[in-house]
Protein backbone atom coordinates (compact mmCIF):
# COMPACT_ATOMS: atom_id res chain seq x y z
CA UNK A 1 0.00 0.00 0.00
CA UNK A 2 1.74 3.47 -1.05
CA UNK A 3 1.79 6.46 1.49
CA UNK A 4 -1.20 7.79 -0.60
CA UNK A 5 -3.43 5.09 -0.19
CA UNK A 6 -2.60 4.55 3.69
CA UNK A 7 -3.27 8.46 4.30
CA UNK A 8 -6.66 8.41 2.37
CA UNK A 9 -7.88 5.06 4.50
CA UNK A 10 -6.84 5.83 7.75
CA UNK A 11 -8.48 9.53 7.24
CA UNK A 12 -11.53 8.17 5.79
CA UNK A 13 -11.84 5.36 8.54
CA UNK A 14 -11.17 8.44 11.06
CA UNK A 15 -13.52 10.68 9.27
CA UNK A 16 -16.57 8.08 9.13
CA UNK A 17 -16.30 7.87 13.12
CA UNK A 18 -15.84 11.72 13.72
CA UNK A 19 -12.80 11.10 15.23
CA UNK A 20 -11.16 14.43 16.89
CA UNK A 21 -7.37 13.57 15.01
CA UNK A 22 -6.97 13.66 11.94
CA UNK A 23 -4.43 10.94 10.19
CA UNK A 24 -1.18 13.15 9.91
CA UNK A 25 -2.02 13.77 13.64
CA UNK A 26 -2.51 10.06 14.59
CA UNK A 27 0.95 9.10 12.74
CA UNK A 28 2.76 11.80 14.47
CA UNK A 29 1.57 10.57 17.78
CA UNK A 30 2.64 7.51 17.11
CA UNK A 31 6.22 8.63 15.96
CA UNK A 32 6.44 10.38 19.17
CA UNK A 33 5.53 7.78 21.13
CA UNK A 34 8.21 5.47 19.53
CA UNK A 35 10.98 7.84 20.47
CA UNK A 36 10.90 5.75 23.58
CA UNK A 37 13.13 2.96 24.51
CA UNK A 38 9.80 0.62 25.61
CA UNK A 39 7.89 0.35 22.13
CA UNK A 40 4.36 1.62 22.32
CA UNK A 41 1.75 -0.98 22.29
CA UNK A 42 -0.95 -0.40 18.86
CA UNK A 43 -3.99 -1.02 21.87
CA UNK A 44 -2.24 2.00 24.35
CA UNK A 45 -2.09 4.26 20.89
CA UNK A 46 -5.15 3.14 18.93
CA UNK A 47 -6.95 3.73 22.88
CA UNK A 48 -5.20 7.51 22.66
CA UNK A 49 -6.47 8.31 18.86
CA UNK A 50 -10.06 7.19 20.16
CA UNK A 51 -10.22 8.37 23.16
CA UNK A 52 -13.69 9.43 24.54
CA UNK A 53 -15.37 7.67 21.16
CA UNK A 54 -16.80 4.28 21.02
CA UNK A 55 -17.32 3.34 17.54
CA UNK A 56 -19.26 0.43 16.54
CA UNK A 57 -19.93 -1.81 13.46
CA UNK A 58 -18.53 -1.60 9.92
CA UNK A 59 -17.24 1.56 10.89
CA UNK A 60 -15.53 0.23 14.13
CA UNK A 61 -13.56 -2.64 12.14
CA UNK A 62 -12.31 -0.19 9.51
CA UNK A 63 -10.99 2.37 11.59
CA UNK A 64 -9.35 -0.26 13.82
CA UNK A 65 -8.15 -2.17 10.99
CA UNK A 66 -7.03 1.40 9.53
CA UNK A 67 -4.94 2.59 13.03
CA UNK A 68 -3.59 -1.22 12.60
CA UNK A 69 -1.86 -1.21 9.73
CA UNK A 70 -0.68 2.65 10.07
CA UNK A 71 1.07 1.26 13.16
CA UNK A 72 2.59 -1.63 11.55
CA UNK A 73 3.64 0.40 8.58
CA UNK A 74 5.36 2.79 10.80
CA UNK A 75 6.77 1.01 13.43
CA UNK A 76 8.66 -1.09 9.82
CA UNK A 77 9.72 2.22 8.68
CA UNK A 78 11.01 3.33 11.53
CA UNK A 79 12.94 0.22 12.21
CA UNK A 80 14.49 0.12 8.77
CA UNK A 81 17.97 1.24 8.69
CA UNK A 82 17.30 2.17 4.80
CA UNK A 83 15.56 5.51 6.13
CA UNK A 84 11.89 4.39 4.08
CA UNK A 85 10.12 6.67 6.95
CA UNK A 86 7.64 9.47 5.56
CA UNK A 87 5.14 11.34 7.40
CA UNK A 88 1.68 10.31 6.66
CA UNK A 89 0.66 13.47 4.87
CA UNK A 90 -2.18 14.31 2.12
CA UNK A 91 -0.15 13.67 -1.44
CA UNK A 92 1.07 16.79 -3.89
CA UNK A 93 -2.81 16.62 -5.37
CA UNK A 94 -4.00 18.12 -2.07
CA UNK A 95 -4.53 22.20 -2.22
CA UNK A 96 -1.87 23.33 0.02
CA UNK A 97 -3.67 25.21 2.67
CA UNK A 98 -5.04 21.11 3.16
CA UNK A 99 -1.64 19.92 3.24
CA UNK A 100 0.09 22.47 5.84
CA UNK A 101 -2.91 22.28 8.08
CA UNK A 102 -1.86 18.44 7.89
CA UNK A 103 1.63 19.50 8.48
CA UNK A 104 0.68 21.20 11.77
CA UNK A 105 -1.63 18.40 13.06
CA UNK A 106 1.55 15.89 12.39
CA UNK A 107 3.55 18.45 14.55
CA UNK A 108 1.20 18.81 17.26
CA UNK A 109 0.49 14.72 17.60
CA UNK A 110 4.19 13.93 17.50
CA UNK A 111 4.73 16.48 20.44
CA UNK A 112 1.79 15.38 22.16
CA UNK A 113 3.18 11.60 21.37
CA UNK A 114 6.48 12.71 22.69
CA UNK A 115 5.39 13.95 26.08
CA UNK A 116 2.77 10.49 26.41
CA UNK A 117 6.00 8.73 26.40
CA UNK A 118 7.98 10.81 28.70
CA UNK A 119 11.30 11.46 26.36
CA UNK A 120 11.52 14.93 26.35
CA UNK A 121 13.86 15.32 29.26
CA UNK A 122 15.90 18.64 27.96
CA UNK A 123 18.69 17.92 30.83
CA UNK A 124 19.04 14.35 29.38
CA UNK A 125 19.10 15.18 25.80
CA UNK A 126 21.60 16.37 23.77
CA UNK A 127 20.91 20.44 22.54
CA UNK A 128 20.37 19.92 18.86
CA UNK A 129 17.40 17.13 19.38
CA UNK A 130 15.95 19.97 22.12
CA UNK A 131 16.25 22.10 19.33
CA UNK A 132 14.08 20.03 16.79
CA UNK A 133 11.81 19.66 19.41
CA UNK A 134 11.48 23.45 19.83
CA UNK A 135 11.14 23.41 15.73
CA UNK A 136 8.57 21.21 15.70
CA UNK A 137 6.40 23.71 18.04
CA UNK A 138 6.83 26.27 15.79
CA UNK A 139 6.13 24.15 12.73
CA UNK A 140 2.83 22.87 14.33
CA UNK A 141 2.07 26.54 14.28
CA UNK A 142 2.02 26.21 10.30
CA UNK A 143 0.23 29.45 8.63
CA UNK A 144 -2.21 27.47 6.38
CA UNK A 145 -3.65 30.43 4.79
CA UNK A 146 -1.36 30.07 1.74
CA UNK A 147 -1.04 30.58 -1.86
CA UNK A 148 -0.14 27.61 -3.84
CA UNK A 149 3.16 29.24 -5.22
CA UNK A 150 6.33 27.80 -6.13
CA UNK A 151 8.44 29.19 -3.26
CA UNK A 152 5.13 27.37 -0.69
CA UNK A 153 5.61 24.42 -2.13
CA UNK A 154 9.28 24.30 -2.01
CA UNK A 155 8.98 25.43 2.10
CA UNK A 156 5.90 22.55 2.18
CA UNK A 157 8.72 20.10 0.58
CA UNK A 158 12.03 21.21 2.96
CA UNK A 159 9.62 21.44 5.76
CA UNK A 160 7.98 18.05 5.23
CA UNK A 161 12.23 16.42 4.62
CA UNK A 162 12.92 18.04 8.05
CA UNK A 163 9.94 16.48 10.06
CA UNK A 164 11.17 13.18 8.46
CA UNK A 165 15.32 13.94 9.47
CA UNK A 166 13.88 15.09 12.93
CA UNK A 167 12.16 12.04 14.17
CA UNK A 168 14.78 10.17 13.47
CA UNK A 169 17.31 12.00 15.24
CA UNK A 170 15.00 12.43 18.30
CA UNK A 171 13.99 8.36 18.00
CA UNK A 172 17.95 7.59 17.54
CA UNK A 173 18.52 9.67 21.06
CA UNK A 174 15.45 8.97 23.10
CA UNK A 175 14.87 5.11 21.64
CA UNK A 176 17.88 3.89 20.74
CA UNK A 177 20.64 5.91 23.30
CA UNK A 178 23.43 3.60 22.25
CA UNK A 179 23.68 3.97 18.90
CA UNK A 180 22.91 7.98 18.95
CA UNK A 181 24.46 9.44 14.90
CA UNK A 182 22.98 12.88 13.78
CA UNK A 183 20.80 12.68 11.02
CA UNK A 184 21.54 14.95 8.39
CA UNK A 185 19.03 17.82 8.65
CA UNK A 186 19.90 20.98 9.75
CA UNK A 187 17.95 23.62 11.21
CA UNK A 188 13.80 24.58 10.56
CA UNK A 189 13.09 25.22 6.76
CA UNK A 190 10.60 26.72 5.46
CA UNK A 191 10.37 29.96 7.59
CA UNK A 192 8.01 31.38 5.08
CA UNK A 193 5.03 28.98 6.05
CA UNK A 194 5.39 29.68 10.00
CA UNK A 195 3.55 32.24 11.69
CA UNK A 196 5.56 35.28 12.91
Amino acid sequence: MTETQSYTKLAAALQAIDADVTAAGAQGMLCGLFCSPDEPETAQWIAQVLDGLSPKGDAAREVLEALTETYQDTRERLRNDSLEFEPLLPDDAAPLPERARELGQWCEGFLFGLGVAGSHQPAKLPREANEVVNDLTEIARVDTDLSADEDNEMAFTELVEYLRAATLLLREHTALPSSAQPVAGAGPAGGDFLDS
